[in-house]
């Protein structure tokens, strides 16, 4: 079974249009999902470390298990409360993380944004390609 070119060039299209939509709409979603629980929970503990100092920030820790809205956010909190003891800066510590976790969104929203626009120029090549095939069948079967 020999494959021709051009149905080699048509699979090849069709995988990178399924990768680009699979990253774009689940993995890149999830991912962001995920840094994002990871911004909020570092930020909000940066806010009461500024606030409050070391008592603030361990008041806001004992808050977290009872209001509990992500269960990512009940880890980090339990990681979070077993390092505390071993931080010598935990401002820095909390600042660090947080600008970590905004690039980490924000590779990951401009990668997603790529990849949509990949699959849009995909789609638009394809519709060109086959209008084109179309317009000519049409030409050639009129004369």
């Amino acid at each position: 079974m020999e494959f021709s070119r051009n149905r080699i060039i048509k699979i090849a299209v069709m995988l990178v249009f399924l990768c680009c939509m699979l990253f774009a709409n689940f993995f890149a979603v999830r991912m962001m999902l995920h840094y994002g629980v990871d911004t909020y929970f570092y930020d909000k503990l940066l806010v009461a470390y500024t606030v409050g100092g070391a008592k603030g920030l361990k008041m806001e820790l004992e808050k977290i298990p009872l209001t509990d809205k992500l269960p990512r956010e009940s880890m980090l909190a339990m990681d979070f409360t077993a390092r505390l003891e071993t931080l010598t800066d935990p401002e820095v510590f909390l600042k660090d993380k947080v600008e970590k976790s905004k690039k980490m969104v924000n590779l990951i929203r401009g990668l997603r944004s790529v990849a949509i626009i990949f699959m849009f120029i995909i789609f638009a090549w394809q519709v060109i390609v086959n209008s084109t095939a179309r317009f000519k069948s049409k030409k050639s079967s009129g004369v």
